[in-house]
């Protein structure tokens, strides 16, 4: 679903990413783990075009470094930024059709009826502005907003960063449902426990250069990798 070979990318003159390599097969969810500043979200932005890149980033077979960010978006990538970035002023139900694009691949349509049984939460909040929802129910919209573009690639930065523990249960059961479903993600994140109950493979990112690659249970089984790339 998902080749990156040799990625490059930063900020202006400084350079954050440093020869990234890694692959995602169809249906499986990637963790990229590492400290703050190691270069997660950055790899995500370079993804979908927000950072100028080199090397090769393969989706669905088709090479999209240096396309657009809207290009990208059309052909099947979405993102969750760790920010959410919630229209206020909009309900949940008119957040949702914001993000409405057509099916792809076959698969069966995300709708808002679909998607209220995946977050129950939202549906008793169809009708409420998204300022007016808690943080948590702000990154289930994010989530389903993006959803609605039925992508082909799901990329979720820090889904649980600052939730309650009762929120980020269900966030996991979330990412555990589209799992079954097939949906393939690519999730960044610093929180360990909650990745290894959703992951199925890991990457480690430090100083913009990736340190370990794995299957989430090899790493979960080497606490001196644990503790020598994650541990503050």
């Amino acid at each position: 679903m998902l080749t990156v070979e040799n990625l490059h990318a930063g900020y202006g003159r400084a350079r954050i990413l440093r020869g990234v390599s890694f692959a995602l097969a169809p249906g499986e969810v990637l963790v990229l783990l590492g400290r703050n500043g190691a270069g997660k979200s950055t790899t995500m932005k370079a993804l979908v075009g927000l950072l100028p890149a080199t090397g090769r980033i393969r989706l669905a077979g088709t090479d999209i470094a240096r396309w657009p960010p809207h290009r990208i978006a059309r052909l099947g990538l979405g993102w969750v930024p760790e920010e959410r970035r919630i229209f206020p002023d909009l309900t949940v139900a008119e957040t949702l059709e914001v993000g409405r694009r057509p099916a792809r691949d076959g698969r069966p349509p995300w709708t808002p009826d679909r998607l209220f049984t995946l977050f129950p939460n939202l549906g008793p909040l169809r009708d409420r502005p998204g300022g007016r929802i808690s943080g948590g129910e702000q990154q289930m919209l994010a989530i389903a907003r993006t959803l609605m573009g039925n992508p082909r690639l799901l990329l979720l930065d820090e889904p649980s960063e600052g939730l309650a523990p009762v929120i980020v249960d269900q966030m996991q059961a979330a990412i555990l449902a589209l799992k079954a479903e097939g949906v393939t993600i690519l999730l960044a994140e610093q929180n360990l426990p909650f990745a290894a109950r959703v992951a199925d493979r890991a990457v480690i990112l430090e100083t913009g250069a990736i340190v370990w690659n794995g299957t989430m249970s090899a790493l979960m089984n080497n606490p001196p990798a644990r503790a020598r790339h994650l541990q503050v």
